[in-house]
């Protein structure tokens, strides 16, 4: 391979790679950017629960999504950090190549430029072309000439071009070694953060371990309003089965509009509305730790989501209204058909639909009700899946949009 087309390949590589280290370097600021302002809502709320000094438990559920958000984020300054010195070590390379390549231009160059004046110490252009043998060695003496020139001219702009590129690296070298300080600090300034709100934590589970008994009776509390949650879901979609299995000659089957509404729901996985304006989740889908009882794990049929007082709670599609009912103690709830899926939305103090309604994607549902003795102003979403095989329960936060 030419030496020409040996640096075209290492500039074409160079920026190659400048181009998708630039993306991985925007998504990466992009997620910081997402986590630090659920971090910044988060603390809000944990402002609005502190007012009353008796809502140990409300402070201590945002401290623990506060503390993985913080989690979240030093992990991702860290993916920022090795990127960075990613970059500032391809950059070192990068520069050692093109010092090189430089050098081995400025060599031939200077061999073009001790060639002309050889030929010039000989005779002039002219006599040189006119003292040929014949015109066809005039013809080729022009072209030689003509081709000196032309190699000359091409090995100063490529000794330019390469200065620029290396002024360029140097200059974007700075910058990174810069901007990785700047993240560094900034993991370390997090870090101290997040054992400021650890010892908040530890403060928080010490003040609530004095009512373990109390605990425990909440959380049977709780585990019934669950269980009644869930059969009520499974009786209001077991009607809805039974009544396509008596129109389908036992078969359980969606009319073309429904089938169409659930491919609809189900392509917009991942891109669904989030269910209230702002909010961050406090408790994941599936078994969550008891924050503290130890060695106890809450189940989770969906997520909950924290937001402020008097939220308003928004459909994730579009749907039909299949079952509004009211829990002892949780408040009320609404199922929503989407063909073969069913979104529930939990724990609201007010409802604005009913049972029948046909509503579109971020229709209000409903008003989050607030635990006056604990502080938490928490929506419960679930996602339930429906086929001929019965029922399954989905993480909702799989389907709702994360930027």
């Amino acid at each position: 391979m030419s030496r020409f087309l040996s640096r075209i390949l290492l500039i074409l590589l160079i920026f190659s790679g400048f181009e998708s280290l630039a993306q991985s370097k925007d998504a990466l600021k992009k997620e910081r950017d997402e986590i630090t302002k659920e971090i910044n809502y988060t603390n809000k709320l944990l402002g609005e629960t502190r007012e009353n000094r008796n809502r140990v438990e409300g402070e201590l559920n945002l401290l623990n999504t506060k503390i993985r958000l913080r989690e979240d984020l030093i992990s991702s300054l860290k993916k920022e950090v090795r990127l960075y010195s990613r970059q500032i070590e391809s950059n070192e390379e990068n520069i050692v190549k093109l010092e090189s390549e430089l050098e081995a231009t400025k060599e031939r160059y200077a061999d073009l430029i001790r060639l002309s004046y050889r030929t010039k110490a000989h005779q002039d252009r002219l006599m040189f072309i006119f003292a040929s043998d014949d015109f066809f060695q005039a013809i080729k003496r022009i072209r030689y000439l003509r081709q000196m020139t032309l190699v000359r001219q091409d090995q100063a702009k490529k000794i330019e071009e390469t200065k620029t590129e290396l002024e360029r690296l140097n200059f974007e070298l700075d910058e990174s070694i810069s901007r990785k300080n700047e993240l560094l600090d900034t993991e370390t300034s997090a870090r101290n953060v997040l054992a400021q709100d650890k010892t908040r934590r530890v403060e928080a589970i010490s003040g609530l371990r004095s009512e373990e008994k109390t605990l425990i009776s909440k959380l049977r509390k709780q585990e019934k309003q669950r269980e009644n949650l869930n059969k009520e879901i499974q009786r209001i979609i077991e009607a809805e089965i039974r009544a396509s299995k008596k129109d389908n000659e036992g078969v359980f089957s969606l009319t073309p509009e429904a089938a169409a509404l659930s491919a609809n729901f189900e392509s917009n996985k991942g891109k669904l509305p989030w269910p209230v304006e702002r909010g961050v989740i406090t408790q994941k889908f599936g078994d969550n730790p008891h924050p503290v009882l130890a060695g106890i794990m809450v189940p989770n049929n969906g997520i909950d989501i924290a937001t402020n007082k008097n939220a308003t709670v928004r459909s994730l599609f579009d749907g039909t209204v299949s079952g509004v009912f009211s829990i002892p103690g949780a408040g009320r709830n609404v199922i929503v058909n989407h063909g073969g899926y069913r979104t529930v939305y939990s724990n609201l103090k007010e409802v604005f639909v009913s049972k029948g309604q046909k509503i579109t994607a971020k229709e209000s549902i409903g008003i989050v009700l607030t635990d006056e003795v604990n502080g938490k102003t928490e929506a419960h979403i679930e996602i339930w899946k429906v086929s001929q095989k019965g029922t399954t329960k989905e993480d909702p936060a799989k389907w709702i949009f994360r930027q």
